[in-house]
């Protein structure tokens, strides 16, 4: 692994972006993943230890090729209050926003009717430094530009299949308007 992207600070040094490259096994060329660390906040429900494994397989034994590894996380459901977050008021919109929390709600049962939740993702909105909630067309006619580019190469064919933009897009501006 090698730095693409030096991870350069923003925001009062509070948040940095980056990219870390690595030669990938499938082909002959350098793939990346890019990094976002954010200082701006302390978290509302602390940390708990999760265990990651990744997602390729040994193709002989049929088992994972990296073993599982500890790895301090947020909760799911701040997770999901940080993409809510995200979603609503990032400068620049991003598709894997939308695309996580359809995932969460439609596959993995996130509530965002859940009063906590919304306890949660309004403490996380009242930071100081986040734009504006901005769920306005134009902001959104971009997403529909990024699914072939940005979502369409990294998911499986089938997630890919599975993902409707235009529910992601009512679930977001439905929480904007009870957000207020």
């Amino acid at each position: 692994m090698r730095a693409v992207e030096p991870l350069i600070g923003s925001n009062e040094s509070r948040q940095y972006v980056g990219k870390i490259g690595y030669d990938s096994v499938f082909g002959s060329r350098e793939e990346t993943i890019k990094m976002q660390i954010s200082l701006r906040e302390p978290l509302r429900e602390g940390l708990i230890e999760g265990r990651l494994r990744t997602l390729m397989l040994d193709p002989i034994a049929g088992s994972s090729r990296i073993p599982r590894f500890r790895f301090d996380c947020l909760t799911w459901r701040e997770a999901m209050a940080e993409k809510m977050r995200a979603a609503l008021c990032r400068r620049e919109v991003a598709i894997r926003d939308f695309y996580d929390l359809d995932h969460a709600v439609h596959r993995q049962g996130l509530d965002l009717h859940d009063r906590e939740f919304h306890s949660l993702l309004g403490s996380k909105l009242a930071v100081p430094g986040n734009d504006s909630v901005n769920v306005e067309g134009a902001r959104l006619a971009a997403l529909r530009l990024q699914l072939e580019s940005e979502l369409k190469p990294v998911l499986r064919p089938v997630d890919f299949e599975g993902f409707d933009l235009e529910r992601a897009i009512d679930l977001v501006t439905t929480m904007a308007a009870a957000v207020g």
